[in-house]
């Protein structure tokens, strides 16, 4: 087995876990932190993975969350993956994490890209893939804080690139809990845009890695007049979306939407400051 703690963070993934759970089978310690699931998620669980530890925590953010799991469930092991329900993760990617644990260097933590499927296709183009995210780490030498809708890391080891990831099936719910869970995130992005605009832009991080980079280019791209268009453009004709097919067409359709929605919420924002 493989001796790593992997943490997943559930709340009515009943549709998931059950195949989150059997991507992992290889691995020694499974946690389930649940923020109060009302369907059979945790019973689907027990059932795949009868060794499965499982605690609750009421959900604030996703850095709450994880900072939580990090100080509470106890990892049997040093090293911890941090994976939703929604994910699926490849072999491959779990014999380069074997790899790595072994051999981990300086390294203190790893970043992952996920692929991103709708209507049965990986959108590869459109999603901005490799879209990194910090998701394995040594225990004790990273934790995050919120940032948006998510999270950001703070650690000051050095971090790896791994080549592999998983399968994220993130319209697996439907449309409909998607532009739900959107127009929430909406409403953290419009705060958190709000005071970015009044902050300068980090060209010092510039020079210093990709994650870097991408700060400075989306702080760069806040400030642009039309955004949600320019987006748009961006990622269905730059990046290459339209090669995605009909998905990636509705797939930035529903990114152009999620964006003017956010737009709408700013200018609201600043409406009700002035008022």
């Amino acid at each position: 087995m493989l001796p790593l703690t992997a943490i997943i963070l559930t709340h009515n993934e009943a549709i998931n876990i059950e195949p989150c759970l059997r991507a992992m089978a290889t691995v020694d310690d499974v946690v389930i932190v649940d923020s109060g699931s009302t369907d059979d998620t945790l019973q689907r669980a027990q059932q795949v993975r009868p060794d499965v530890r499982i605690f609750f925590h009421e959900f604030k953010d996703f850095g709450d969350q994880r900072n939580w799991a990090l100080g509470h469930v106890e990892p049997r092991h040093r090293w911890v993956l941090f994976v939703d329900a929604d994910e699926y993760c490849d072999a491959a990617l779990l014999t380069e994490i074997a790899g790595f644990i072994t051999a981990p260097g300086a390294d203190v933590g790893g970043y992952i890209a996920g692929r991103n499927y709708f209507l049965g296709r990986w959108l590869r183009y459109c999603t901005m893939y490799p879209s990194y995210q910090l998701r394995l780490l040594k225990l004790g030498e990273v934790h995050y804080r919120k940032d948006g809708h998510g999270q950001r890391e703070v650690t000051k080891g050095s971090l790896r690139y791994f080549r592999h990831g998983w399968r994220h099936e993130s319209f697996s719910k439907g449309v409909d809990q998607w532009v739900a869970r959107h127009n929430h995130y909406a409403s953290e992005e419009a705060e958190r845009y709000l005071g970015e605009l009044n902050q300068p832009i980090p060209w010092r991080s510039l020079g210093s890695d990709r994650i870097g980079r991408r700060r400075v280019l989306k702080a760069i791209a806040l400030r642009l007049p039309l955004r949600p268009w320019l987006r748009f453009a961006y990622s269905y004709l730059i990046r290459g979306g339209f090669l995605d097919g009909r998905a990636g067409l509705q797939y930035c359709l529903l990114l152009l939407a999620y964006h003017l929605v956010i737009r709408a919420k700013i200018a609201e924002l600043k409406y009700l400051q002035r008022s």
